[in-house]
């Protein structure tokens, strides 16, 4: 049942708080960390998901959990002269950076950063062409809540297209993915000392252990069409490590 596997990911009282501060923590070193977190493929990953966004030429996009402004960037540079590219988030200081970055860019629109939450966007019905999110659905507290806002503000035939972490299913390839998911929490202790964030864990505690009971795969594809995405599929990228998840409303 699509209800049952809505149970699944790290939920807890005070979550949304805690997500928060976790990022707000780590916003001056989140580009370098993700780059040791994916093996330096990360890139790789967003420069995909703009292959199956199809002619986004002038349209607009909308970026949830934006973050520092990756995966806002690819589509501000897909989109073109013309467009309306808004990138979301519920972290202020991760926007800061993402316009400081922004600045030092050459892209061919300016993106529209905005403090907001995934659950309740401030983002008209039937209004954006294309949304894209990465790596934000383990953090959120309601999984079906965000992928239907996401839905909610597609006009008919946007695409939605989410990166999000998962476990590679090939016994080996798992075998070498928990090591060095182990090695990466090591090296996370360099940035975030180890410290308790709201008497939680620490930063790349949480980072490297919200995908345990997190739904993906064919599991998050049920989300997606519970949504309302009844094309909902996914790609495999890096032997299982991301999947990316599109779906046309």
């Amino acid at each position: 049942m699509v209800e049952e596997e809505l149970k699944k990911g790290n939920q807890f009282e005070g979550k949304e708080e805690y997500i928060k501060d976790v990022f707000t923590e780590i916003a001056e070193y989140y580009d370098e960390m993700n780059e040791i977190m994916s093996m330096g493929m990360v890139q790789g990953w967003h420069k995909f998901m703009m292959k199956k966004a199809g002619d986004i030429h002038g349209k607009r996009c909308l970026d949830v959990g934006t973050g520092t402004g990756e995966i806002a960037f690819h589509v501000a540079r897909t989109a073109g002269a013309g467009s309306e590219v808004i990138g979301v988030d519920i972290t202020p200081r991760m926007l800061e950076l993402a316009a400081i970055k922004e600045a030092e860019l050459d892209l061919p629109v300016k993106i529209d950063w905005r403090v907001g939450d995934a659950l309740a966007l401030d983002i008209e019905d039937n209004s954006v062409n294309l949304v894209t999110s990465g790596y934000m659905l383990r953090n959120v507290t309601d999984i079906l809540q965000a992928v239907s806002e996401m839905h909610r503000v597609l006009a008919p035939g946007g695409k939605v297209i989410v990166a999000e972490l998962s476990k590679p299913k090939n016994p080996i390839v798992r075998f070498g993915y928990n090591i060095y998911m182990k090695r990466v929490k090591r090296m996370g202790r360099k940035y975030d000392k180890g410290k308790s964030i709201d008497g939680r864990q620490s930063a790349y505690e949480w980072l490297t252990t919200s995908i345990e009971g997190f739904p993906y795969g064919e599991d998050m594809v049920k989300v997606f069409r519970k949504a309302g995405f009844d094309d909902a599929r996914f790609y495999v990228e890096s032997f299982g490590a991301v999947n990316i998840y599109v779906g046309t409303k």
